[in-house]
């Protein structure tokens, strides 16, 4: 018999399992996503807008958006991240406007009314299969309504590559009684940034399945987006890890993250 762990792609288990060990190990931190969502409104410059965000996970930044006033749909492929994004908002005392929370798959996204603005933080690049990556992107675009714009956050592989890193986590850190520790490799050949999570705590050593994500260089993500149909596309930089407040400009290395901010 074949494990299902060996033929089911990393990015449908991944998430769960990290979300079992504790929800804040499936999203970035709150601080983390209080500075990406508020530097996603100050790109967009909307108001009330109709979101889509892609890949959303516990929803970190679906509630974010919607505690602004806007109208949220928070789609990723796995039902139980997305219910626990939805008890998040409840238990927050959420009002019954909140996120709509959308079970689907980014390369085929479920027919909709059109929205502003589509958000991919963090979660692009999962596929194996390159023309996957164009699929999302050609989905979005048929999604957004005439002069919507999209926001996205990806790796900078010129700041990974030749870069290892291992990256230890303190209990209380990522998440509470965990130690966790990541580490990092980037793949040249194959264009991937690697990551390993270990966690350790009362049920002893947890290994999440490995992450495996297609870093795009600035010049392969314009195409992309253009492919697509978007035809004003910037891309900032951020200095080192930390969120910008306002658009940085792009270093090759030191920039550990590309914003990019896109229109159709």
């Amino acid at each position: 018999m074949t494990d299902a762990s060996q033929t089911t792609p990393w990015w449908a288990l991944r998430y769960e399992a990290l979300a079992a060990l504790d929800p804040a190990l499936a999203g970035p931190t709150d601080d983390r996503a209080d500075a990406e969502v508020a530097f996603v409104h100050a790109l967009l410059e909307l108001d009330a807008a109709r979101i889509l965000d892609v890949g959303a996970g516990v929803g970190a930044h679906a509630v974010r958006c919607a505690e602004a006033g806007h109208h949220v749909t928070a789609l990723d492929l796995s039902p139980r991240l997305l219910r626990l994004g939805r008890e998040r908002w409840e238990a927050m005392g959420g009002a019954p406007g909140g996120p709509t929370w959308m079970p689907g798959d980014m390369r085929w996204l479920p027919a909709g009314s059109a929205v502003d603005a589509v958000l991919l933080l963090d979660s692009f690049g999962y596929f194996d299969d390159e023309a996957d990556h164009a699929r999302v992107l050609a989905a979005v675009a048929q999604h957004l309504r005439p002069g919507g714009q999209l926001v996205m956050s990806v790796g900078n592989p010129y700041h990974w590559s030749g870069r290892a890193r291992v990256v230890h986590s303190a209990p209380g850190a990522l998440a509470e009684g965990l130690d966790v520790v990541r580490s990092f490799r980037f793949d040249a050949l194959r264009g991937r940034l690697e990551e390993r999570t270990l966690c350790f705590g009362g049920a002893g050593r947890t290994e999440a399945p490995a992450s495996s994500v297609r870093l795009y260089t600035p010049i392969e993500l314009e195409a992309l987006l253009a492919a697509a149909g978007f035809t004003e596309i910037e891309i900032h930089g951020s200095e080192g890890f930390a969120v910008p407040d306002e658009p940085q400009p792009l270093h090759a290395t030191d920039s550990v993250t590309l914003w990019v901010h896109a229109r159709l």
